[in-house]
């Protein structure tokens, strides 16, 4: 409980922080994995430093040896000379190897003696950091052995050289005492050779041993950067895919009129509050939906007398006062019944779309060819008098709202002859289809007894849907309006040309709403328009629909 309850906190952080957290834990692991290869680069070039040391070490024991000998021959203290200066290469390093194995080190001292040892000065410091750092490794700890064995053999070389001065300064030098003094040196050289042999390749070894572990460091560090900023950018970025889908999903059905559904806020963070906001203007539009559908009601309802009122005494005046109305006043009176006539139509526009919003589904199944054959018997007169032809394949059985169903047959096929400048011609045709046909969307926006986040392609395929075409030949429209003809109350055409409310398309998407269906529309300004709609044939895996 308490693992959930952290990691309920951690989600319910805002987002900007969470990005604050993740890109501040990228930058300190950057520059950790920065002060790894700066330490890296750093000790290799100290471990090449001490090699180099080595062979300087190794060169001037050598030249040492070679100068000796050479001065027990020739006699000359120029060769002497250079035997010291030579000399002070391994004494140097001594002196360093004695500060270093000392519990407080003299630094400067030991930074002198790798100078005199030949040593860059630009090295020095990083080898006796490395030195340090690093004594107690088998490697490292075993060089330094061999180094001080080393010195010792070749701190013998200077009371030999010192006898051998001392013969070669003598009244009468005993070439014999000389030759004797010569065979200890070369023992001694021999000696250190294979020291030097052994302390090479034990360096090397401490070399290739460092070389491995800086570059797993290395690795690590370079790895876990890029885990962490993987594992950060994926859980960051499910938990706003996730949080935004609902958000998506919940919005796609509120605008499909389904006001029941609320989307899940998984955190508190900003998408969270995206999600109650969702919610709250849900709660919102039920309440000023139903607020709105009641007055509408009621307002059309109380309109419809008087208005029927003004129609019929507008009429009675007309007969009764026929002589003595003019010529002007009879085109007023006209203009009276014609308004009131078309008031009349747009109240029962709006009573039909709140009648909708207030009616529950009481679906059974309703033969479309049945409504086709009452909607046409209703346009009758119409389309006698604009000689217009339909035709209509057969259509199927649906389970639907009969009344519904007669609304959205009468507004299609009303629109097709009125919006219609020449003489019309109407062909409805229809196409049984499966769930796998429809759009992916329309899955996560209608309510659906299975699993709305997966259902199953063959549940899909189970659900059997009709798709009627309504096409006809009238003015059409741009396809810049495809997605404005379905809201109320918009007009595409100037009144003066064409009368409408703007409302039927809308008691259409309404009807459509409710019966968990699609209807879009395909048009060519001047050729005519296309109207689709997608019912399914049974609503028994659909759930409630809405009636908002």
């Amino acid at each position: 409980m308490k693992n959930r309850s952290t990691i309920q906190r951690i989600k319910d952080v805002p987002i900007s922080r969470k990005l604050f957290v993740i890109v501040g834990t990228m930058a300190v692991l950057i520059v950790l994995e920065l002060f790894v290869l700066w330490f890296a680069v750093h000790s290799l070039s100290s471990v090449r430093a001490l090699v180099g040391a080595e062979g300087l070490w190794s060169k001037a024991e050598k030249d040492a040896v070679y100068t000796l000998n050479k001065y027990a021959r020739t006699h000359n203290e120029k060769d002497y000379n250079n035997f010291e200066k030579f000399m002070t290469v391994p004494l140097g390093d001594h002196k360093t190897k004695v500060e270093l194995l000392k519990q407080n080190m003299n630094i400067d001292s030991a930074r002198q003696g790798f100078i005199e040892g030949r040593v860059h000065p630009d090295d020095v410091d990083g080898m006796i950091k490395l030195i340090r750092r690093f004594h107690d490794i088998s490697y490292l700890s075993k060089a330094i052995s061999l180094w001080g064995k080393g010195d010792s053999v070749i701190a013998e070389l200077i009371p030999i050289s010192k006898s051998i001065r001392m013969q070669v300064n003598a009244q009468v030098p005993s070439q014999k005492v000389l030759d004797s003094l010569l065979q200890r040196v070369d023992a001694i050289n021999e000696n250190v050779t294979l020291l030097e042999d052994n302390f090479s390749y034990t360096l090397g070894e401490g070399s290739r041993w460092l070389e491995h572990l800086v570059m797993e460091i290395l690795f690590s560090v370079a790895l876990t950067v890029e885990i962490s900023g993987l594992l950060f950018s994926i859980l960051l970025s499910r938990s706003i895919t996730r949080g935004l889908n609902e958000i998506i999903q919940a919005s796609d059905k509120i605008k499909r009129g389904d006001l029941t559904v609320r989307a899940t806020a998984f955190s508190n963070d900003e998408i969270g509050q995206v999600a109650l906001s969702i919610n709250q203007m849900a709660e919102q539009l039920i309440f000023s939906n139903e607020e709105l559908s009641e007055f509408a009601y009621v307002a059309s309802h109380d309109l419809q007398e008087p208005l029927r009122k003004i129609s019929v005494f507008t009429n009675l005046l007309e007969i009764e006062c026929k002589e003595m109305i003019s010529d002007k006043g009879k085109v007023y009176m006209e203009k009276i019944i014609s308004s009131s006539l078309r008031m009349q139509k747009l109240i029962e526009n709006i009573l039909q779309l709140s009648h909708i919003n207030m009616t529950g589904e009481k679906f059974t199944a309703v033969d479309l060819n049945a409504i086709s054959t009452q909607v046409i018997s209703d346009l009758e007169i119409k389309l006698t008098k604009l000689n217009a032809l339909i035709h209509i394949d057969k259509l199927p059985v649906i389970e639907a709202n009969m009344v519904q169903m007669g609304q959205l047959f009468q507004n299609i096929l009303g629109n097709s002859i009125k919006f219609n400048n020449k003489r019309p011609e109407i062909t409805v045709s229809c196409e049984i289809i499966d769930g796998n046909q429809l759009p992916d969307n329309y899955w996560s926006v209608v309510p659906y007894k299975f699993s709305q986040k997966a259902i199953s392609n063959s549940h899909k395929a189970q659900e059997k849907f009709c798709r009627i075409y309504f096409k006809d030949n009238g003015i059409g429209f741009e396809e810049k309006y495809l997605e404005r003809i379905f809201i109320i109350f918009q007009r595409l055409n100037s009144k003066s040309l064409f009368e409408g409310s703007g409302i039927g398309l809308a008691v259409c998407q309404r009807i459509i709403n409710n019966h968990h269906g699609l209807i879009s529309a395909q048009s060519i300004v001047d050729v005519g328009s296309t109207f689709i709609v997608i019912l399914p044939l049974s609503q028994e895996n659909f759930l409630r629909p809405s009636t908002l």
